[in-house]
């Protein structure tokens, strides 16, 4: 059974025949709640067509409740976008432990795509890329994301670099923002959704991970 709070609205997690959850844990399932109340609506209206009103619909609660958690939309957003960072960091520890640089770059990109598609995450992120465009408090909020991702790997693949076991063309920094382009580009179309196997996306990632890393073999010589 469930209790309401002053303002009439369910409150999420407790249960008047249990004991009841910490302050945190109601807090962190209110924000959830309002995050997937928001990913809804800006996939449904656009970020600019969906409100604040709809997202308080959506979520089942009050302007007054909705504003205690986010001041905005791009308040939301910011959240949305770490949420998705600490996935991917969650994805990329284990990954980033291979000594094969370029299996492990490999197994990074698919994890991401897997991460997208099983998630349905495409329409939310195409979407709040294209804001990014025209918003700048989304843009600095996808800017910050993408660095600290690209943090990760440009500690990763520049160890390769400095062992020898890869020998890019180009500067680190072109080679991170091109890769980060096209996995992340391949991520946004959800290509399983459209009947392309993830096998075969993996055969192609590989294939243009390794011409751009360009192993040595200088691991599997060693």
């Amino acid at each position: 059974m469930e209790a309401l709070d002053i303002f009439g609205e369910m409150r999420v997690g407790v249960d008047v025949d249990e004991h009841p959850r910490t302050r945190a844990e109601r807090r962190d399932l209110q924000v959830q709640r309002i995050l997937e109340a928001a990913k809804t609506c800006f996939v449904r209206s656009g970020f600019q067509g969906a409100s604040m009103q709809q997202i308080c619909a959506e979520a089942g609660m009050s302007p007054g409740a909705l504003y205690r958690y986010f001041a905005s939309k791009e308040a939301i957003i910011e959240a949305i976008c770490e949420a998705d960072r600490a996935d991917d960091a969650k994805l990329f520890a284990s990954i980033l432990s291979n000594p094969n640089v370029v299996d492990g770059v490999v197994e990074g990109a698919m994890a991401h795509i897997r991460h997208v598609h099983e998630t349905n995450a495409s329409a939310l992120f195409a979407e709040i890329c294209a804001e990014s465009m025209r918003n700048e408090a989304v843009a600095l909020t996808c800017m910050k994301n993408m660095e600290q991702v690209l943090d990760v790997f440009r500690g990763y693949i520049g160890g390769g670099i400095e062992r020898g076991e890869i020998d890019p063309p180009v500067d680190i920094e072109t080679l991170l923002h091109t890769m980060m382009a096209i996995v992340h580009g391949m991520a946004l179309n959800d290509l399983p959704s459209l009947g392309v196997s993830l096998d075969k996306l993996e055969i192609l990632a590989r294939a243009s991970i390794e011409g751009m890393l360009r192993p040595t073999n200088k691991l599997r010589a060693g």
